[in-house]
C-alpha cells in the first residue's frame, strides 16, 4: 500500500515556476513597476522554504518509517542521496569551473562535490550560487537519522518543533549580529543558508507527516475552509511581511490544502501495471 500525493506534484510546479519568475527578474534590467514586479515576483524567493516544508515531508514519506523498523541502514540512505543528487550537480560544477576558471573557484568546486558546503560556517560560494538551497537540504539529509530520532513520536516532536523556532528566532535577534559574524555587513551573509535557521521548516514538514491521514482528511472533505486558510495565510504574509511566523502560516497552509488535492483520496493500493503510470506523481514509496 502506498500514499499518493498527487497536488503536491503540482505545489512544487508552482513554486519552480515562481522562483524562476523571481530569478529572471532579478536579473535582467527591465525596469518595470507595480505590485506584481516590485513585491509579488520578489517574494517567490522564499518559496525555497517551502521546499524545505515539502522535502522534510517527503523524507518521511521515503524513509521514517524504513528507519524506524531498521528496514534501511545509513550506508544504503546516505548511498541513495549521493547517487540522485552528485553527477548532475557534479557536472554543472565543473562547466562553471571551465567558463570561469580559477584559484577560488577551485576551492569551491571542492566543498561543492562534497554536497558538504552546507556546513561551513558561512557559505558564500558563487560556483553555482543558487545551489544554497540545495546545501542546505543536504544537510537536512545528513541529519535525517536524528530527525527521525525528533519525530519518534508525536509528544517528542512538538517540543522538537518549538526549539526549532526559538532557535530561527534566536539566530535572527542574537547569533547573526555582527559580534558573531565577523564582517558580516561586507561578506553577504544570509540566515537562510544556515540549517540551524531553516530547520523549523523541515520539522513543520515532519509534523504534516506525522498528522498527514487527519489533514489530508479534512483538506479533502472541507476543501472550501483549507482555500479560505491558503487565501489569509497569502493575503497575511503580504500584509503582515515576510517573517518566519507568516512564512510557516503559508507553508503548512498550502501543504495541507494540496494533501486533499488527489483524486479519489489519498490511499491507493498500487497494482504492478498502474506503477509505471504513476511513476512521476508524489508518492511516499518513491521520494
Amino acid at each position: 500500500m502506498k500514499e499518493r500525493y498527487e497536488g503536491i506534484d503540482g505545489l512544487k510546479a508552482y513554486a519552480i515556476l515562481g522562483i524562476a519568475l523571481m530569478h529572471i527578474l532579478a536579473n535582467g534590467n527591465f525596469g518595470l513597476t507595480g505590485f506584481v514586479f516590485q513585491k509579488l515576483i520578489p517574494s517567490f524567493t522564499n518559496l525555497v522554504f517551502l521546499f524545505m516544508m515539502v522535502s522534510g515531508f517527503g523524507m518521511c514519506c521515503g524513509y521514517y518509517q524504513k528507519f524506524k523498523d531498521q528496514k534501511i541502514g545509513v550506508g544504503e540512505f546516505y548511498t541513495k542521496r549521493y547517487s540522485k543528487i552528485w553527477p548532475y550537480f557534479a557536472l554543472l560544477c565543473v562547466l562553471d569551473f571551465v567558463i570561469s576558471p580559477s584559484k577560488s573557484a577551485l576551492y569551491e568546486v571542492f566543498a561543492n562535490l562534497t554536497l558538504c558546503q552546507g556546513l561551513l560556517p558561512n557559505m558564500n560560494i558563487s560556483v553555482i550560487g543558487v545551489s544554497w538551497t540545495l546545501a542546505v537540504i543536504f544537510v537536512f539529509y545528513l541529519l535525517f537519522p536524528f530527525f527521525c530520532f525528533l519525530l519518534e513520536n508525536k509528544k517528542r516532536a512538538w517540543p522538537a518543533f518549538v526549539c526549532a523556532a526559538i532557535y530561527n528566532l534566536v539566530c535572527s535577534v542574537y547569533f547573526f549580529d555582527e559580534s558573531h559574524i565577523a564582517d558580516r555587513a561586507t561578506v553577504n551573509f544570509s540566515a537562510r543558508t544556515n540549517i540551524l535557521y531553516c530547520v523549523v521548516y523541515f520539522i513543520a514538514g515532519g509534523l504534516i507527516y506525522l498528522y498527514r491521514k487527519e489533514l489530508a482528511e479534512f483538506a479533502s472533505r472541507y476543501k472550501i475552509v483549507a482555500g479560505v486558510v491558503l487565501l489569509i495565510a497569502t493575503v497575511a504574509y503580504f500584509a503582515l511581511g515576510s517573517s518566519t511566523l507568516t512564512m510557516l502560516f503559508f507553508c503548512v497552509a498550502a501543504l495541507v490544502y494540496t494533501l486533499g488535492c488527489n483524486r479519489g483520496g489519498y490511499w491507493s493500493i498500487q497494482s504492478p501495471s498502474s506503477s509505471v503510470a504513476s511513476a512521476s506523481r508524489f508518492t511516499c514509496a518513491t521520494w
